[in-house]
């Protein structure tokens, strides 16, 4: 089956409402402070005498704070975030940091790579035949490298220091490794950024003309700074644009909803690093000799793991259905690092034991694979089983976590919305507010004018009161 891109959705009300009218109150204040850290750049590098490229790099980096109030919030989220409202300066200038260690890391070669590009394109001066030659194929095609980098490297860097939350971790092999597996979202993102500014002109322009055209009517300077702040708006609002997709590019990943809510503390570990008994282990072994080896094998020291696993092999190939041999067949391979292995074995056996009605037992799987989740091969249905389970013991994330990845493969739409709300509503109930809010958010993007859009609108209303009371 084709993998389906939840982002195509979210992309599309994200330009939505960024189309919007109201949209231009957003980017007036969003003008001004670009204008003023432009400023502030400008007189900097001027006064450090610094190289042209270098005044480049600083001015972007100086500008950051514009785009990432729009990215921040829309991966909250909040799709049509107003400016002068919920600034969360830790949270911006952990960004900012982030966005200024990759922008140096990408743009002084990419400088330095345009500065030798030119000097050789001036040393070595080309007739129009010699362009047609290898000579000049390969300085063509290395312009051609050096544009797309241009281009292609500062979006990217925005979509990653907005999902990450560490400098560390940017430079990390598992956010590109997302990033790559994201790829198929990235002709929406980048269709979204070019079509959504286009049209955005086309409606903005006309108005914008003839405030300009009014402001020339009652003096020659009125029009000239009517016209630069109109072209202006036009420069931030791709800018604003730009951050928002990124942030919605974040928030439509499948973990959306459970990145959110709150990690439950883990349980004390034994003395020994022996797993806890599932619920496999603790059915009743007397006439079971499957259920009899399940217990032992929850006891296996670390040196006789290998043993286990051949012994639970055996058993696999006289049973291959039975859930709880499955799941713990899978700890096992998980414990020897055989993690391929693990995550099939896994699958199976959470797909076996709710099929059987053994829901708590698919729980316990699940969580013992946690780590490995993104690659189990559930169904749709499945995952919304599993999802039912964890939110009967209270663990709202990793439900709404499955929910959403039920409606991802394939799951009944409204069963999912149906359980994120619960998910939400459970998280609202022990007072995870914000987490709660997310979810709302969350199923609010995704099912724009549905009736359980307009629940979640209305919670939201109410969580954002007890929020603002809050922060009162």
């Amino acid at each position: 089956m084709e993998k389906s891109y939840p982002f195509g959705g979210v992309a599309g009300e994200t330009v939505r409402r960024f189309t919007a009218f109201s949209t231009l109150f957003t980017l007036f204040p969003a003008l001004v402070l670009t204008g003023v850290l432009a400023l502030a750049a400008h007189f900097l590098c001027k006064a450090l005498q610094l190289p042209e490229w270098i005044s480049l790099l600083l001015s972007v980096i100086f500008t950051s704070p514009v785009i990432a109030k729009s990215a921040l919030a829309a991966r909250d989220g909040d799709l049509a975030a107003g400016f002068l409202s919920g600034w969360n300066v830790s949270e911006l200038f952990g960004f900012i940091l982030r966005y200024t260690v990759l922008t140096i890391a990408w743009g002084v070669p990419v400088a330095l790579a345009a500065n030798a590009l030119a000097a050789s394109v001036i040393t070595k001066t080309l007739t129009p035949l010699e362009f047609v030659s290898a000579r000049g194929a390969i300085l063509v095609l290395e312009l051609v490298v050096l544009i797309a980098v241009a281009v292609i490297a500062p979006t990217l860097t925005l979509i990653i220091a907005t999902r990450e939350q560490s400098i560390v971790s940017c430079f990390s092999g598992e956010p590109w490794a997302w990033l790559l597996n994201r790829r198929g979202d990235l002709p929406a993102y980048y269709s979204a950024a070019i079509g959504g500014a286009v049209v955005f002109s086309l409606l903005m322009i006309p108005v914008m003309l003839g405030v300009v055209a009014l402001a020339f009517l009652v003096r020659i300077e009125a029009g000239m700074a009517a016209a630069a702040v109109a072209y202006g708006l036009l420069a931030v609002g791709s800018g604003v644009l730009v951050g928002r997709l990124s942030g919605a590019f974040v928030l439509s990943e499948t973990e959306a909803p459970e990145e959110s809510a709150a990690t439950p503390a883990p349980l004390p570990k034994p003395a020994r690093s022996v797993p806890a008994p599932s619920p496999a282990a603790r059915q009743p072994a007397s006439m079971d000799p499957i259920a009899m080896a399940v217990k032992r094998w929850v006891l296996t020291e670390e040196g006789a793991v290998p043993a286990a696993i051949g012994e639970a092999e055996a058993l696999r190939l006289k049973s291959p259905d039975h859930p709880g041999l499955l799941a713990e067949l899978a700890k096992l391979y998980l414990r020897a690092q055989r993690n391929p292995e693990a995550i099939a074995t896994a699958s199976e056996a959470i797909s076996r034991a709710v099929a059987g009605g053994e829901t708590p037992l698919a729980v316990d799987c699940y969580e013992a694979i946690h780590d490995h989740r993104k690659s189990l091969t559930i169904k749709g249905a499945e995952l919304e089983q599993l999802g039912r389970g964890l939110l009967e013991q209270k663990k709202f994330g990793e439900a709404a976590w499955c929910f959403a990845s039920s409606g991802r493969t394939g799951g009944d739409a409204v069963r999912v919305q149906k359980g994120l709300i619960a998910s939400a509503e459970g998280l609202n109930k022990i007072g995870q507010l914000v987490e709660a809010k997310r979810i709302y958010q969350f199923v609010v993007n995704f099912t724009p004018g549905s009736p359980n859009a307009q629940y979640c609108q209305d919670a939201l209303a109410r969580i954002n009161s007890r929020l603002k009371k809050a922060g009162a």
